[in-house]
């Protein structure tokens, strides 16, 4: 008898949770059906604000986003100019109201996404939306930051299937992350192939500060590209990612030949012990340097830092480098210190002052505006900072 109960009462929360999930696909179609209605009656040209950030818009007598992007003297690129560079689809052209309503939308349903998600991760600084936004760019065939359906085996069960229908999606946040993805996995790339093809170190160290939940370290290794992946970020949020890796490797079991990226907690504002844990990594390969070339990743995290914190970071990142006489580069889709708008000469200054050397610079509008790669100032990696 009490097993003929618990088994009744397996079976019922077996069919609320179908018919949650039934409601829900039934209001969510309902409800992209009216942007995406929203989107096609209003085909203004606009940019929009990153949305790897809190929405944030300006007010004008103009009610659409980014309209001083397009005027004569702004240093930033219309998103169209920058989705054709990276041979990205360019985000939906519609009015700001429609932006917040869609981030809206996807706010609201976050804790129902999650709501049966076992590995219960925290939210900081919208890691948890950036997740679900990059599975659906990576779950995008046609998308060059396709990863095989990777980001979207990080997500819960059940409500990841709604990734599946990407398609139906209008071109909005996750179109905006989609362009800094695939300027990072390019810049990143572009790196690894100058090194080899110069003769370079042969073994690759790629350092991602502020990784939250995205799994470019994990693609990086999947893929050969790199040879050992650091990942940093706050205490909670490597708690909740050692939990979705674990998951990760357990539906994708070839992961259980690759040595996954080391998770290493830190606060960013509290530099000095960023620079302690970065000294107590890179201390194991100083000791062969010539045989090992690092790569600093920062995307979407220098805009959620203390005052002056983002510029004392980047002289961080170049000091410990020279001080275990480690050759390296870095690449960024983040917003800089005294760099207001897209202009390169600034953004050249900024990092020259902080010990890199711009090869490559990429601006777009929102607030994590400024995309780049840079090596390490004079590749002198004898030098120790003093």
């Amino acid at each position: 008898m009490t097993k003929t109960k618990t088994t009744l009462f397996a079976q019922a929360c077996v069919f609320v949770r179908f018919v949650v999930f039934l409601s829900y696909v039934s209001a969510f179609c309902s409800i992209t059906k009216k942007v995406r209605s929203h989107c096609q009656r209003h085909k203004t040209n606009i940019d929009f604000v990153g949305a790897d950030t809190r929405l944030h818009v300006t007010t004008q007598i103009n009610t659409f986003r980014g309209e001083r992007y397009n005027s004569g003297n702004s240093t930033l690129p219309s998103p169209n100019v920058v989705a054709e560079r990276l041979g990205v689809k360019p985000t939906s052209q519609v009015p700001a109201k429609t932006w917040q309503r869609a981030w809206k939308m996807h706010k609201r349903l976050i804790p129902l996404l999650h709501s049966t998600d076992t590995c219960k991760p925290p939210d900081s600084s919208l890691n948890i939306a950036c997740m679900w936004w990059k599975a659906l760019s990576g779950n995008d065939r046609s998308s060059p930051v396709y990863d095989n359906g990777l980001a979207y085996d990080l997500l819960p069960s059940g409500w990841r299937s709604l990734i599946k229908f990407n398609k139906f999606y209008p071109r909005l946040h996750h179109a905006n992350v989609e362009l800094r993805t695939a300027y990072l996995d390019n810049a990143v790339f572009q790196i690894v192939s100058d090194n080899k093809n110069g003769n370079g170190a042969a073994k690759i160290l790629l350092i991602c500060m502020g990784a939250g939940y995205d799994t470019r370290g994990v693609k990086m290794l999947e893929r050969g590209i790199v040879d050992s992946v650091i990942e940093m970020d706050l205490p909670e949020v490597v708690k909740a990612k050692h939990r979705l890796m674990n998951r990760l490797q357990k539906r994708r079991p070839c992961l259980n030949n690759v040595t996954m990226p080391k998770l290493i907690p830190a606060d960013f504002n509290a530099i000095s012990d960023v620079r302690n844990e970065l000294e107590r990594e890179l201390r194991s390969y100083s000791d062969h340097p010539e045989e090992w070339y690092a790569i600093f990743v920062f995307e979407g995290v220098m805009i959620y830092l203390n005052e002056n914190i983002p510029s004392t970071l980047l002289n961080v990142t170049s000091s410990v480098l020279r001080s275990n006489r480690i050759d390296g580069s870095l690449c960024f889709a983040d917003r800089l210190e005294n760099v207001p708008g897209g202009d390169r000469t600034l953004g050249e200054l900024e990092l020259k002052k902080n010990g890199w050397l711009v090869k490559d610079w990429c601006p777009k509008p929102g607030l994590a505006r400024h995309m780049g790669s840079a090596c390490l100032l004079g590749s002198d990696v004898a030098y120790v900072d003093g």
